[in-house]
């Protein structure tokens, strides 16, 4: 079993900027913007998915909207989705280990588990197109032969629907990319950005239900990061940009250009941020391991900027992931 240090450590709320350095653009007002956030845990007995609002004192059991607990471990990736036949729905990956993954799709409103899939490479991230019914999920990899070496195995699982329903979905194809993190469909550009290892790369989806398949767009010039790729989700200000994070920065990549470059700080230059997105006020929210802690998954906090905030889950927690709880996907 892989399953990671959970040593914790308490997060400063006020993140240090650097003399000189160029620091984020954002209106900071006096009172958080309103909007609901999805947080998922890897603490052992709180594995779980809830909802919290953004205004919320804190973001503990008496402030949740809405919690999940799938049962599966960690829980590695949430996201809400609106679905053509099953209404709103929660997107999940968990798992201990890489031979101990699972993905599911349950119904919002009444947490019914219309679909599940084992995924034995770890499974990271997971997306859904309404309009073909597919489902992808990028799984991470399998154990690793050496610390700091990349996962073996990787790939992106394509599931395509038999009838349109949840429930039908079966498994499509499997395409290799090294430590596959995290998906997003764009429908602006009509694309599905993926993130591995070192590079992102952009899918045309093709055919609709069982007929589905990915094509990948202009293999010969994939994007390349730094780091060990991470997570990959919009900025709801700009629908030309997305955000991006590795082991070392967190990047605003111009979908035109397709060039990545750091944020201003404080976040450009933080290290091991595992999830981040913004609102369409212009705050940031995300989710990372704290400075000095040996954890590979998270900390007790959920972070905002601008202004310099966070809102803390409780004690003993380890966070993962933090999502802009809606189901739209830009």
């Amino acid at each position: 079993m892989e399953r990671r240090s959970l040593l914790r450590a308490a997060v400063a709320g006020a993140v240090a900027v650097p003399a000189g350095a160029r620091v984020l653009g954002g209106t900071a007002s006096a009172a958080p913007a309103s909007y609901r956030v999805l947080v998922t845990r890897v603490d052992g007995a709180h594995d779980m998915v809830a909802e919290y609002d953004r205004k919320a004192p804190s973001f503990t059991a008496p402030y949740a909207k809405w919690t999940l607990k799938p049962g599966w471990g960690d829980v590695l990736e949430a996201r809400y989705r609106n679905t053509a036949h099953d209404g709103d729905v929660a997107l999940v990956a968990a798992g201990d280990s890489p031979s101990k993954g699972r993905v599911g799709i349950f119904r919002k409103r009444d947490k019914k588990l219309l679909w599940s899939a084992a995924v034995t490479n770890y499974p990271h991230s997971i997306e859904l197109v309404r309009d073909s019914g597919a489902v992808i999920v990028c799984g991470a990899g399998t154990a690793r032969p050496a610390p700091g070496r990349p996962r073996p195995n990787g790939g992106i699982h394509l599931y395509g629907p038999k009838d349109g329903h949840v429930a039908s979905l079966g498994h499509v194809k499997t395409y290799p990319l090294t430590e596959a993190h995290g998906v997003l469909w764009d429908p602006a550009y009509q694309l599905l950005w993926v993130i591995g290892r070192t590079e992102v790369r952009r899918y045309k989806i093709v055919g609709t239900f069982r007929d589905v398949r990915l094509q990948e767009v202009d293999p010969g010039h994939r994007i390349h990061i730094g780091g060990n790729g991470h997570d990959l989700q919009p900025d709801f200000t700009d629908k030309h940009r997305l955000l991006l994070t590795d082991t070392k920065h967190v990047y605003e990549l111009d979908k035109r250009t397709l060039r990545p470059s750091p944020l201003g700080n404080p976040l450009g230059d933080r290290e091991h941020v595992k999830s981040i997105a913004r609102h369409a006020s212009g705050e940031y929210v995300w989710a990372g391991v704290p400075k000095g802690d040996d954890s590979h998954f998270g900390g007790p906090n959920i972070h905002f900027y601008p202004p310099v905030d966070h809102r803390g889950c409780g004690r003993g927690a380890v966070t993962y992931k933090a999502r802009i709880a809606v189901t739209a996907y830009q």
